[in-house]
């Protein structure tokens, strides 16, 4: 017969494993502060790119694609040649239950991989018809001073930079998934899918907050399955 198992002996894997999964949360999180770090120095560590849509070159790379992975960014197709890799991760709006759009207004970034480590970060020149992309750069910029609540998993920045209105996010984003005004305020929130189907990925999830009778932008949080990232905007827009 075999020996019944020891409770003692379940809680101590229970244990290593819950001490396994900190430490590689950890690891993750100390390459998510060095990025944040050279986002601090941006002309040092990153090179931008305008001319076809917005891509951002990181010179020193420190992401590891396990990384972007854990992050909730799956890749719906892969294009390998050599220690190169090349992802196309798209997220799938999910609309209110009976309405439909008259075209797809899914999100899109391509992801640039050498020998393992996020090199480079590129999003489609379609989305610049009516988003700046000085607003996008600024934004990106923004990260390296932005505030760290690593218990809350959260972290919020404040952005110095003209933001589109709501008629430009409405035409970017299409309609939203959920709406609701709250006092002097208009919010939008979008919901977003893998297209992989993986339930690994979670959900996106972003909240704009806009001045009803101006349209400004005035807060932006995204929400992934592993924190969430907020952008509270104080730049009067431009006449």
């Amino acid at each position: 017969m075999t020996p019944a198992r020891r409770p003692g002996r379940r809680l101590v894997l229970a244990a290593l494993l819950a001490a396994l999964a900190l430490l590689l949360g950890g690891c993750v999180y100390l390459r998510l502060l060095e990025l944040k770090r050279q986002l601090a120095d941006f002309d040092r560590h990153f090179a931008l790119h305008t001319a076809d849509g917005l891509a951002l070159d990181l010179k020193h790379p420190v992401l590891l694609a396990d990384d972007v992975r854990w992050l909730g960014l799956l890749p719906e197709q892969i294009r390998a040649a050599g220690t190169a890799e090349e992802w196309q991760v798209r997220w799938v709006k999910q609309l209110p239950v009976g309405v439909l759009e008259p075209r797809r207004y899914d999100l899109v970034v391509d992801l640039a991989f050498q020998s393992g480590k996020l090199s480079r970060v590129a999003v489609p020149e379609r989305y610049f018809a009516v988003l700046p992309k000085a607003f996008l750069a600024d934004v990106i910029r923004s990260v390296g001073r932005a505030r760290v609540d690593r218990p809350a998993a959260a972290v919020e920045s404040d952005v110095s930079a003209t933001r589109p209105e709501l008629r430009a996010i409405d035409e970017l984003l299409g309609r939203p998934s959920e709406e609701r005004e709250n006092g002097p305020q208009t919010i939008f929130r979008y919901r977003y899918l893998s297209a992989t189907g993986d339930p690994r990925a979670g959900s996106l999830d972003m909240t704009l907050v806009f001045d009803t009778a101006s349209g400004r932008l005035l807060h932006w949080q995204g929400r992934t399955p592993v924190g969430q990232l907020g952008f509270r905007f104080t730049a009067p827009v431009s006449p």
